[in-house]
């Protein structure tokens, strides 16, 4: 999710006839970092380096905005509801003992990969995918799981995608063209597709390569992309979308999930903004994602609960900004590049 719930808010401003501001703005950072932790990349390493996708990206603009926080939120409601993969975060994660780490973790690998350099977006996809040949298993309805399972990290990648891109639709006031959104899309899927253990990622040590994969020149030699598995426009995200709705309910680990992210522990300070933003999410969800979950009677006040997330989120743009973390990538990519 945004960073903008990873890593707090901007500096208190002084701003003139808004003595409150700096106040509130203060404790929104203070809380939100000792909730999400320090930023997950080094703002000072590899000046000069555009990341994986590169200022004034479509993926910039929608992960760096705060609308990106109930996109996340809404993303791991979307992977919730897949038997599998829930099967493999209640086997193999510190769920249960240690939630918001989890979140955490997750919460990292999405800005470093939007964020960071080239070499720790690299990096991270490394550690993720190093970690997904011990995530095997048997699912509570005798389905045998594998983390590096083609179509379980399709899954949950379009989870994230598709939830992003729904959350920007609705609350940015950042409006993406259709082509923007298309591009948005490829972005994510590239980035998705590095967590397949077929694709070999020394290859983007190279900087001609490096400039390639942002050009989409390379996605037939990414599997995911190659095999039309990951879409590549808005359109095609859909019809991915639309081809899990067989697979997808809940079970009694996805409604523990589900209750963990009712209430999480977090300080009391933030639980208004966050159970706003949980509600506008739910609210958010397709017909078939909101039935999946068992969500049905909240269709009738869906619109009111997109509303208040919506007030939410514009009192979040005045407290904190757009994306800390944005911030000081224009900041690295402004820097003369070190040989």
């Amino acid at each position: 999710m945004s960073d903008t719930i990873t890593h707090g808010g901007a500096r208190a401003s002084r701003e003139p006839g808004a003595p409150g501001l700096p106040i509130v703005r203060d404790a929104v950072r203070r809380v939100l970092t000792r909730m999400f932790g320090p930023p997950p990349f080094d703002p000072d390493r590899d000046p000069g380096d555009p990341g994986l996708t590169g200022p004034g990206s479509p993926s910039w603009r929608v992960i760096g905005e705060p609308a990106a926080i109930a996109g996340g939120i809404r993303g791991l409601l979307t992977q919730v509801s897949h038997p599998l993969a829930m099967a493999g975060v209640f086997d193999h994660s510190a769920f249960r003992e240690d939630p918001l780490g989890r979140l955490q973790r997750t919460s990292a690998y999405v800005t470093t990969s939007a964020f960071g350099s080239t070499a720790e977006a690299i990096a991270i996809a490394g550690r993720v995918r190093a970690v997904h040949p011990r995530v095997v298993g048997t699912a509570p309805d005798g389905r045998p799981y594998r983390a590096d399972d083609p179509r379980l990290l399709v899954w949950v990648s379009i989870a994230l995608t598709s939830s992003f891109l729904a959350a920007h639709r609705l609350w940015s006031p950042d409006v993406l063209t259709p082509e923007e959104e298309d591009r948005f899309v490829a972005e994510q899927s590239r980035i998705g597709a590095l967590l397949d253990p077929e694709v070999d990622l020394r290859m983007l040590r190279d900087p001609a390569v490096r400039d390639a994969f942002r050009a989409g020149e390379l996605d037939d030699e990414l599997g995911l992309i190659g095999h039309d598995l990951l879409p590549l426009t808005a359109v095609e995200l859909d019809a991915v979308l639309a081809s899990f709705h067989d697979e997808i309910g809940i079970n009694f680990q996805g409604r523990e999930a589900l209750d963990f992210l009712r209430w999480p522990p977090i300080p009391v300070v933030a639980r208004g903004g966050y159970q706003s933003l949980l509600l506008g999410a739910i609210g958010s969800l397709s017909p078939e994602l909101r039935h999946a979950l068992e969500l049905d009677r909240t269709a009738r006040a869906a619109p009111a609960l997109r509303a208040q997330a919506a007030l939410t989120l514009k009192v979040m743009r005045l407290t904190t900004g757009t994306s800390p973390s944005m911030r000081a990538a224009h900041e690295r990519t402004s820097r003369p590049a070190t040989v």
